[in-house]
């Protein structure tokens, strides 16, 4: 194994790196990102990939560099890529185009074989004994040039995934297992995120604090902040407070005294933003009063008599099924391929989704492996055929 990484920041590199790397049967591969920390957006930082022998950083910040001609290897679907916990890189990759095939994802991989869940170092350090340099993942990764310590953390994160699937196929105890690990990695290459705002603005989950009059000044707020963050290049958080844009929401119409606020960016304290923003406010509370938004109804809006009684009624089917059904399954589940197993495949929440039809179709093998259980257990698999049938989620491979 190689102890250096090669820095690609040129495309004629990038252009040799690719015409290796598509002769390869398998590659690690990781990414570093910047997701509204050191600049605005959700943004590429860089690419690490491991062939076994060499390491490549690839610099997609350069501009002497086109990371698009990486895409033809990560979407050749006959090069496997070993990867860890990428659910969060393939949304980065979708937003910018590219969409990889053939993905091998090792944290699914770990949790199959009864491993609790972890992160790639420590689970590094339990099945490899190897310590890995220590985390620069919070590091600015748009600075140029990279330091020494973030380049070897960045080539770490990709130099033990080769060897740890190795390990891990060592481990598979029968053929049954590895399809079902391989349906989990297959359906990686049915997802598509490339319509996703990974720039949300208004989260439905702070509706909570806010009355209806408040929620509306709120998020004009929000969008303004917004619209300067992209226009100054900085998280939303450095542009104006968090804390500040609430403050300012709940009380419109107090003196704001802009210029000696905290949490305000540098470039902001000006009586030109001071008279922008006392005007959106003022804007903002004649919009909601013309509405007829209220000042002290909650802004999240109250389930109804009928809808409680609904929501109850439902809850308490749920837990009947959960209780009668599915807990003696998930037991038997766990006796035989271990608790981490268990609670990976039939955790709480992908049982009430099973139930409910939240999350759309069934893996396969996880309904064949519950209707097993259930005949063996002598468990009437009615009610699961007629929440099937009920949220016609049907299965998926």
């Amino acid at each position: 194994m190689t102890n250096t990484a090669e820095l690609i920041d040129h495309s004629e590199q990038l252009e040799q790196c690719v015409k290796g790397l598509q002769k390869s049967e398998q590659i690690a591969i990781d990414l570093e990102f910047d997701k509204n920390f050191h600049r605005y957006g959700f943004n590429l930082c860089l690419v690490q990939i491991f062939d076994g022998n060499s390491c490549y950083l690839i610099d997609p910040l350069s501009t002497n560099l086109n990371i698009e001609l990486l895409f033809p290897l990560l979407e050749d679907n006959s090069v496997q890529k070993v990867c860890f916990s990428f659910d969060e890189d393939l949304r980065l990759l979708h937003s910018i185009g590219c969409f990889p095939k053939n993905l091998y994802d090792l944290d699914i991989a770990s949790r199959m074989l009864n491993y609790p869940a972890m992160s790639l170092t420590n689970l590094v350090e339990e099945v490899l004994d190897v310590e890995l340099v220590s985390s620069s993942q919070k590091s600015n990764w748009y600075k140029r040039p990279l330091t020494e310590k973030q380049l070897a953390y960045a080539a770490d994160d990709v130099l033990h995934l080769l060897k740890l699937k190795e390990l891990f196929d060592g481990k598979i105890s029968s053929e049954k297992v590895s399809d079902w690990i391989n349906e989990e990695n297959e359906s990686l290459n049915k997802l598509n995120y490339s319509n996703i705002n990974h720039n949300e603005i208004v989260k439905e989950k702070d509706k909570n604090h806010f009355s209806e009059f408040e929620w509306h000044i709120y998020k004009k707020l929000l969008y303004w902040r917004d619209e300067l963050a992209e226009k100054y290049n900085k998280p939303p958080f450095q542009i104006v407070d968090n804390n500040l844009i609430k403050t300012l929401a709940k009380n419109p119409s107090d003196r704001i005294h802009w210029l000696n606020r905290r949490g305000v960016y540098k470039r902001l304290k000006t009586k030109e933003v001071s008279d922008e923003i006392i005007q959106l406010l003022s804007d903002a509370q004649a919009e909601a009063d013309e509405m007829g938004l209220s000042r002290e109804k909650p802004a999240k809006k109250q389930l109804n008599s009928e809808e409680y009684k609904e929501m109850m009624t439902e809850k308490r089917r749920v837990n009947l099924l959960k209780s009668t059904f599915f807990k003696p399954v998930k037991e038997r589940v766990e006796e035989v391929y271990g608790s981490e197993f268990a609670n990976y495949i039939l955790s709480n929440r992908i049982i009430s989704d099973i139930i409910t039809g939240s999350n759309g179709q069934i893996k396969s093998y996880k309904l064949e492996l519950i209707e097993q259980v259930a005949d063996d257990l002598n468990l009437d698999t009615q009610p699961l055929k007629e929440c099937i049938r009920l949220n016609g989620n049907g299965t998926s491979k």
